[in-house]
């Protein structure tokens, strides 16, 4: 969002998944993160990234999820945490102006669908398309959905350019 407000001559066209314009003060995360590990948080994380359905039948990949998070550097993780803490680039969205497709999951509680209904409305030209069921990480949840969505929103670039 930042980029192609702050230099839309880089952007042909804008895919936002499962994101917000802005991001409630979670800083909060980082010390526990630094004192204990990622480990820490990672139960957490992964009730925010699945829904219980999703985590129920497929426990690979809850695994593969888990152990990515438990091996993430907890300086790293802290940082991430301090850095969208209180980010907010709503003021920025009007400033788009490149076909925008905002892909949010139904269930996700870390950017829920009217945070990206919000920047659809804010955002000329831009689309979104809801997943469900998926939360935060619908691109594992919903691959095909998402990848779909993706490559028919790029195809028009593809056929601007033949």
């Amino acid at each position: 969002m930042w980029l192609a407000s702050e230099a839309p001559e880089r952007v042909e066209r804008l895919v936002l998944c499962c994101s917000s314009a802005s991001f409630d003060p979670d800083a909060y995360r980082a010390r526990p993160v630094r004192e204990h590990g990622v480990a820490e948080v990672a139960g957490a994380a992964l009730e925010r990234w699945f829904t219980p359905e999703f985590r129920r039948s497929h426990p690979d990949v809850l695994e593969w999820a888990g152990q990515m998070l438990r091996e993430t550097p907890p300086e790293g993780y802290a940082a991430c945490c301090e850095a969208i803490s209180g980010a907010d680039l709503a003021g920025r969205l009007g400033g788009i102006r490149v076909p925008t497709l905002v892909i949010a999951g139904a269930e996700d509680p870390a950017a829920p669908p009217g945070r990206s209904e919000s920047i659809r409305d804010s955002v000329p030209d831009a689309r979104l398309e809801v997943l469900s069921p998926a939360a935060h990480l619908a691109n594992v949840e919903r691959p095909e959905a998402m990848t779909g969505a993706i490559l028919d929103h790029l195809q028009a670039v593809v056929r601007e350019e033949t």
